[in-house]
C-alpha cells in the first residue's frame, strides 16, 4: 500500500515587494508558471483566474474603468466556454468568444501556446502586493484600497490598522467611522482564518479529488485525512491517503502529478507528494 499525502496549493509564494518606505512580506499574486509539456501550457482555468486578478490589480493602478470592464468580461466568458480552449485557439475562434476581444484575445493565445503572459508581468510586478491583500478586507474593494492609498499612503494590512487605530480613516470623504471599526473587524477576521478555507468549501474540492484520484488504474483507495477527515471549522490544507497495488506506485504518483491545474509541486518522494 502506498500511503501518500497530498496537500493542495496553500496560497502564493510569499514575495517581497518594494513599497513606500518599507518592505512588507505579503502572500500577494502571482502569474502561473508554464507546465513543462504542452500546449496547453497554461490551462483555461489559470487563465479565467489571471484576467479576473488583472482586472482588480489594472482598478488598483488606476487604469481606464473601460479597460478594467473588459479584463472582466474575458474573465466570466472564458469561465463559461464549454469547448476545448485549445482547440479554440489553435483554430484562430478565440476571438470569436462573446466578450474577449483582440488584444486579450491574442495575450490568451499567448498564454495557451507559449506559456508567457506578455505585458501582464510589470502590471503585477507593479502593483504593492499589500495592496492585494487588502482589497480581501470586507467593505474595501479595488476603489477604496486605491484612495487610502493615495490619501494616507496605506499600502498593506499593518498600515491598515495603523491608520484605523489612529482614526485616520473616519475624517475621510466617503469613509466615517463605521468603515473604520468595520475594517478592523475585518483585519481581525483575515488574521484569524488567513491561509484556510471554511469545512463545506474544502470538502468540495477535497472529494472531487478524491474522485479524481480513485480513477486513476492501480489506485485501490483515496481518502481525505488530517483537519478535513476531523470535520473542524476551517481547513487549511488538504491531505489525502492513497492506497496503491503493488507494482504500480511510480505510475500512480506520476499521474497525479500530471493531473492538469497543478500550479508547482513543492517535492515529492518515494511516498508523499
Amino acid at each position: 500500500m502506498l500511503g501518500a499525502d497530498l496537500p493542495t496549493a496553500k496560497g502564493q509564494s510569499q514575495v517581497e515587494w518594494p513599497l513606500v518606505g518599507s518592505v512588507v512580506k505579503s502572500s500577494g499574486w502571482s502569474l502561473p508558471k508554464a507546465r513543462s509539456e504542452g500546449p496547453p501550457f497554461i490551462t483555461k482555468s489559470q487563465i479565467v483566474t489571471v484576467l479576473e486578478q488583472a482586472g482588480v490589480l489594472l482598478e488598483l493602478d488606476g487604469a481606464n474603468r473601460f479597460r478594467v470592464i473588459a479584463y472582466q468580461n474575458a474573465s466570466r466568458a472564458l469561465a463559461s466556454l464549454e469547448e476545448d480552449l485549445l482547440v479554440v485557439v489553435s483554430e484562430g475562434r478565440i476571438t470569436e468568444v462573446k466578450g474577449i476581444g483582440k488584444g486579450l484575445g491574442a495575450l490568451i493565445t499567448e498564454a495557451v501556446l507559449e506559456g508567457s503572459w506578455g505585458g501582464l508581468s510589470s502590471l503585477y510586478e507593479r502593483v504593492p502586493s499589500g495592496l492585494m491583500e487588502i482589497v480581501g478586507i470586507p467593505g474595501l474593494g479595488p476603489k477604496r484600497a486605491r484612495t487610502l492609498y493615495e490619501e494616507i499612503g496605506v499600502d498593506s494590512v499593518e498600515s491598515l490598522k495603523a491608520a484605523c487605530e489612529m482614526g485616520h480613516i473616519a475624517p475621510l470623504s466617503g469613509f466615517g467611522d463605521k468603515s473604520q471599526q468595520k475594517y478592523l473587524e475585518g483585519i481581525e477576521l483575515l488574521r484569524r482564518y488567513q491561509g484556510r478555507s471554511r469545512m463545506d468549501v474544502g470538502l468540495l474540492y477535497g472529494q472531487a479529488l478524491e474522485e479524481r484520484i480513485s480513477a486513476i488504474p492501480g489506485v485501490t483507495r483515496a481518502e481525505l485525512a488530517g483537519s478535513a477527515r476531523r470535520r473542524r471549522e476551517t481547513i487549511g490544507d488538504l491531505d489525502i491517503v492513497v492506497g496503491a497495488e503493488s507494482g504500480n506506485h511510480d505510475s500512480v504518483i506520476e499521474a497525479i502529478l500530471a493531473f492538469p491545474g497543478i500550479a508547482e509541486v513543492k517535492g515529492h518522494g518515494e511516498s508523499k507528494i
